[in-house]
């Protein structure tokens, strides 16, 4: 491996239909797969997660014993920080947990270390997305399983809109069809309130640029990746940069004001600084906390190029089964059970984010009290976006990362404050290509 002193760079990769949310064929397992009394002994889950994330997931297990009477699953959870290196760790010690969880960008360093069980044919995914389920696998094999979906997506505050009489698009737009919306927003709200933030200055450009690529150009980025192909050139940076130089006053928080911000949790379209937000559907719940307007989700700009949303179809968290697992037949079947058991659905509900398989989502929307209607709001706006055409998700190899998020942003910043042009944006980006290059 080369140098790693910037970390990975991940890739998306060219779009396949995914025809609805879960489409799939083949058989489903059911209830744990394993008939009661054919499992025994002793197995470690671990993950990480909030209270609310650990209480649920402890009932799981708990449920899960109470199908398999010789069955005993020890939990281990704590915080995020400090867990890649703990599990690596262990895995060095040859001592890991029988199931752990991981991000989907760090699968391929997982599997550099020999630490994961091949699963392929051993876990039945019919009912999971094809393409999220894809991006389990690395080179043919998969190595672990989705427990969670997640997608790219606006919000904006509809309370407002209503108030300035903004009428948002339903169907297919494009990206001048928002800027056009965003002026008038700051328009009608007297200077009051821009349109966005200034994305350039904010979001990771090694996945937003790609993102804008598909949905503005109709451009795919190259499948499979490797050392020589990225996931944009330097034209895209300057395209790219040089865009939003162009739209009209008010459609961007200014440079000075967009520096400020700090992070989601004061996010200034709960404020009304701005009218919409770019980000996921999983960190809904807490935009809306913040605020009592009406917050909703419509999906991306797609220029008409045929990709709803054009997002990357990450699995949201991945489990994985350790390859030195003294029990690995109750590891499969529990994470088989976990992942696509109705029962385990019912329990785990929407800590992980949206439900991995459709038998478990079915199993909660069948239960009109299970769900807040913000949890609907994002249950809706996934499905949506996972019932187009979507751009798989691949974790690629491991290579240098050519511009980490500093530079990026950076960068960005420099083009908006006016300290550099568009064009010489893209050419600092080709020079950190050529340098990063063998």
């Amino acid at each position: 491996m080369r140098n790693a002193k910037k970390g990975s760079i991940l890739v998306l990769v060219m779009a396949l239909t995914a025809a609805s949310l879960f489409a799939g064929g083949g058989k489903q397992q059911q209830s744990g797969g394993a008939a009661p009394g054919q499992l025994s002994g002793e197995i470690r889950f671990s993950w990480w997660g909030n209270e609310t994330r650990n209480t649920a997931t402890i009932k799981a297990i708990e449920f899960y014993e109470s199908l398999h009477p010789g069955v005993k699953i020890i939990p281990e959870y704590g915080a995020v920080d400090g867990y890649q290196t703990k599990m690596l760790a262990q895995i060095a010690a040859g001592n890991a947990p029988d199931i752990f969880t991981m991000s989907a960008e760090d699968l391929p360093i997982y599997v550099d270390t020999g630490g994961l069980t091949d699963l392929t044919g051993l876990i039945d995914v019919s009912t999971h997305n094809p393409v999220v389920a894809q991006a389990c696998s690395i080179n043919g094999k998969m190595y672990g399983v989705n427990l969670s979906l997640n997608a790219n997506v606006i919000y904006y505050n509809k309370t407002q809109a209503d108030e300035l009489g903004i009428k948002m698009p339903t169907g297919d737009y494009t990206w001048d069809d928002l800027v056009k919306i965003l002026a008038e927003v700051n328009q009608k709200s007297g200077g009051k309130t821009y349109g966005m933030v200034d994305n350039r200055m904010v979001k990771a450009m090694e996945t937003f640029i790609p993102v804008w690529n598909i949905t503005h150009l109709g451009k795919e980025p190259p499948f499979p990746w490797t050392d020589k192909e990225f996931l944009m050139t330097g034209a895209d940076v300057a395209a790219y940069m040089d865009y939003w130089n162009k739209v009209p006053k008010g459609v961007l928080m200014p440079p000075a004001e967009t520096a400020t911000i700090s992070s989601q949790i004061d996010s200034p379209i709960a404020s009304r600084k701005t009218f919409l937000a770019f980000d996921t559907s999983g960190t809904f719940a807490m935009y809306q906390s913040q605020t009592k307007d009406d917050l909703q989700m419509i999906e991306y700009p797609n220029n008409h190029k045929g990709k709803g949303a054009a997002v990357s179809a990450r699995p949201g968290l991945i489990e994985s089964v350790y390859a030195g697992s003294k029990n690995k037949a109750l590891a499969i079947d529990f994470l088989q059970w976990i992942s696509s058991d109705p029962e385990a659905g019912k329990i785990l509900k929407t800590v992980r984010g949206v439900l991995p398989s459709s038998k478990q989502v079915e199993a909660l929307l069948a239960d009109p009290t299970a769900l807040s209607d913000v949890d609907k709001k994002v249950f809706a706006i996934t499905n949506a976006v996972y019932s187009k055409p979507v751009n798989p998700y691949s974790a690629g190899v491991l290579v240098s990362n050519i511009w980490d998020e500093t530079h990026m942003m950076a960068t960005g910043a420099e083009v908006a404050f006016g300290r550099i042009t568009p064009q010489q944006a893209g050419q600092r980006f080709e020079e950190y290509v050529k340098d990063a290059l063998p």
